[in-house]
C-alpha cells in the first residue's frame, strides 16, 4: 500500500495543466512523441545528452536531471538526459522533468525507479503520462475498438498486448506507463494489471516484442533502442557556431566548445582561416600545456 496517493483534485489539476501546456504546441490531442524536443527548445531549456552506464543497481540508475541556475538575474535552464536508456524512457523522463521546470525547482534528479511514495514524484509521473497521452485521448482510443465501452475486463491477454503495442508506437509512452494508465482510468482490473506488468517486454523473443514489431517495426525498434547520443541539441551547437561567425567568441573558444561534444568545426562548413589573435590564443594554450607536462 502506498504511503501517499494522488487525490482526485490532484489528478484533475495535473490533467488540466498538461492540456494547457500541450496547447502551446497547438497539437490538440495528437501524439506528442518527438515534438517534446521542440517544446523543450521553445522553453529555452538547453538539452544535454549523456550516456551514463548503469552501476548495476536499478534504484540508482540516473535517468535525467533538471537544473536551473540564476546568474546576475538571468535564469539558465538545463535538462541532462541519460541516453544509455531506451528511447521511450527518455521521452517519458523529459516530460517528467518538464513538470519540475514548471514547479520552478532549482535542481531535480530523476531515476528510472522513482520513489512511488513521494507525492512530488507521483505528480511528475502523472503529468508526464497526461502530457504524452491525455486521458481523454486514451479513453477515445479504447472506445473506438471496444464498441464504445471503456472496460476491457473481458479482453484476452494477447488482445490487450496488441492494443498496448499500438499505443506504444503511436504515443511513444513506455509499455509500463501505458499499463499504469489503463489501470488509472479503470479500463483494466488489478489481476490484468499484474499479468501485464510482469511481461518481459524488452526481450526480442517475448510475445509483446513480436507483436510490437509486427505493428510498426521501425518505430518499435527505435523505442526499444538505447540511442547513446552524446552532446547538446543541434540548435545549441548552431548558436555556438553563430557566436564565432559574429566574432563573439574566438576560434579557440569555438574549438574548445565543440570538442566538449566530440565535434569538429569542419563539420559545420566553417572556412579554415585563423587570424593573428586566434594564433596567439592557441600558442598560449600549447605553451601552458607544455609547461604543465
Amino acid at each position: 500500500m502506498k504511503d501517499k496517493e494522488l487525490t482526485y483534485n490532484d489528478i484533475y489539476v495535473l490533467a488540466e495543466m498538461a492540456k494547457e501546456k500541450r496547447r502551446e504546441l497547438d497539437i490538440g490531442l495528437s501524439p506528442m512523441g518527438d515534438n517534446i524536443l521542440k517544446f523543450i527548445r521553445e522553453k529555452g531549456i538547453k538539452l544535454i545528452y549523456m550516456a551514463i552506464e548503469n552501476n548495476g543497481d536499478d534504484d540508482l540508475f540516473f535517468s535525467a536531471v533538471y537544473v536551473c541556475l540564476n546568474e546576475d538575474g538571468t535564469k539558465y535552464k538545463f535538462i541532462g538526459l541519460n541516453t544509455n536508456d531506451y528511447y521511450d524512457n527518455q521521452i517519458f523522463a523529459l516530460a517528467h522533468e518538464l513538470y519540475h521546470y514548471y514547479e520552478e525547482t532549482n535542481i531535480h534528479l530523476c531515476r528510472i525507479s522513482n520513489d512511488d511514495n513521494s507525492l512530488r514524484e507521483l505528480k511528475a509521473n502523472r503529468f508526464s503520462a497526461e502530457f504524452l497521452l491525455p486521458t481523454e485521448k486514451l479513453e477515445k482510443e479504447i472506445k473506438n475498438v471496444n464498441k464504445g465501452k471503456i472496460n476491457l475486463g473481458s479482453w484476452k491477454h494477447a488482445t490487450l498486448l496488441r492494443l498496448i503495442a499500438r499505443l506504444h508506437c503511436e504515443y511513444r509512452l513506455p509499455y509500463k506507463a501505458i499499463v499504469r494508465r489503463l489501470l488509472e482510468i479503470e479500463a483494466i482490473a488489478e489481476p490484468q494489471y499484474i499479468d501485464l506488468y510482469k511481461e518481459n517486454t524488452r526481450s526480442i523473443d517475448s510475445d509483446y516484442y513480436i507483436i510490437g514489431e509486427s505493428i510498426n517495426p521501425e518505430i518499435f525498434k527505435v523505442l526499444n533502442s538505447k540511442t547513446k547520443k552524446i552532446g547538446v541539441d543541434g540548435n545549441d551547437l548552431e548558436n555556438i557556431v553563430a557566436n564565432y561567425e559574429e566574432d563573439i567568441i574566438s576560434m579557440k573558444e569555438l574549438i574548445d566548445s565543440l570538442d566538449m561534444f566530440d565535434k569538429k568545426f569542419k563539420e559545420f562548413g566553417i572556412e579554415e582561416y585563423v587570424d593573428i589573435s586566434d594564433l596567439e590564443d592557441m600558442s598560449d594554450m600549447f605553451e601552458d600545456e607544455a609547461y604543465e607536462s
